[in-house]
């Protein structure tokens, strides 16, 4: 069953927030997570796997988005992707309707266009990610130190993430780095910004991606990390907050250099 919460929201652009790309961005994530209460009835038939139809395909485009398997400004159409991931279409459409959301394609007349990476909206994401990510590092931090919640398995990530550093594995550490934001979130109880700050790092992620070369930054992740987590760890809101929020304006620092080589590159 299919159950929509009322639409009578007003859209974050018709508000006095559109002059805040930050504002508008955090708007429209809060209101989009709000959105949908239930998943249609053919979502809910699980795949041998376990994972249904939809989120399969949307994970595979999602992937292909992020690696440049699908590049930006390609161009695709339902018919080819619906071949190409060989899915039908009804699911095909949810996972392009997410992906939509994400601004990870633009509907155009002759199709689906992935849109370009461009500065401003790396700046926008990564604000917005600042912000929320300093919230999820204070609330995790206060829940430990109310005894709510042990950070156990964030110093085991982290622990993987050391040993791991002196093989250079790129792709590895990505994937690690996402597990410790992701294990961070968990840990912070806050649902409502939990669901934005995921759907933050989703559209976000090929910009990590196109900096995951460059091997000082990753050295520095690992140092800024151990702050993060010893912070946690010492039910230090106001300090897990603060070096959550350096962290992610470094890493920022980088992504405009990377971006900006691959623009130059690309003109």
């Amino acid at each position: 069953m299919l159950i929509r919460v009322s639409d009578e929201a007003p859209s974050p652009r018709s508000t006095c927030l559109s002059s805040n790309p930050l504002a508008v961005s955090m708007y429209t994530c809060i209101h989009d997570a709000m959105k949908w209460t239930a998943l249609p009835n053919h979502q809910l038939q699980q795949s041998p796997a376990g994972m249904t139809a939809a989120e399969g395909v949307f994970r595979q485009i999602l992937g292909a988005i992020i690696s440049g398997d699908l590049p930006a400004g390609a161009i695709e159409t339902e018919e080819r992707l619906a071949a190409r991931y060989q899915v039908s279409r009804t699911p095909l459409r949810d996972a392009v309707r997410r992906l939509e959301g994400l601004r990870l394609f633009k509907r155009e007349p002759r199709g689906l266009r992935v849109p370009p990476l461009t500065m401003e909206e790396m700046h926008e994401l990564s604000a917005t990610r600042e912000v929320l990510e300093g919230l999820l590092a204070a609330s995790a931090a206060d829940n430990v130190s109310r005894g709510q919640a042990r950070p156990d398995r964030l110093r085991d990530i982290h622990a993987r993430h050391m040993r791991i550093l002196p093989l250079g594995d790129a792709e590895l550490m990505l994937s690690i780095g996402h597990d410790f934001h992701e294990e961070l979130r968990r840990l912070s109880g806050n649902k409502s910004a939990a669901t934005c700050h995921e759907q933050i790092l989703l559209g976000f992620e090929r910009y990590r991606y196109l900096a995951r070369g460059v091997p000082e930054r990753h050295e520095r992740i690992a140092e800024e990390h151990e702050e993060i987590l010893s912070a946690i760890e010492a039910g230090r809101a106001q300090a897990a907050e603060t070096a959550m929020r350096r962290h992610i304006a470094a890493g920022r620092s980088l992504y405009v250099e990377v971006l900006s080589t691959a623009l130059i590159m690309k003109n």
